[in-house]
């Protein structure tokens, strides 16, 4: 695996805060459901993007995990 497909295992927002996996983004009380619905699908969308690059589809499962968590939370 290339290193460059690891800066796809953490996400950074403008803001400065970082996010070391896709539940830490579902488990921060600071954001409602609707910020953490778009940090994960803007996740999603680089992971995906960067995937038809170069073949590693690593994220692509605990995105969509966390993703049903959040659904299922209801918010």
């Amino acid at each position: 695996m290339s290193t460059e497909s690891l800066k796809y295992a953490k996400f950074d927002r403008d803001d400065g805060k970082s996010y070391a996996s896709p539940m830490a983004v579902v488990e921060d009380a600071g954001l409602h459901g609707g910020e953490k619905r778009s940090i994960l699908e803007e996740w999603k969308r680089r992971v995906a993007e960067h995937n038809r690059a170069d073949g590693i589809h690593t994220m692509d499962h605990e995105l969509d995990s966390a993703i049903e968590r959040l659904a299922g939370l209801g918010t």
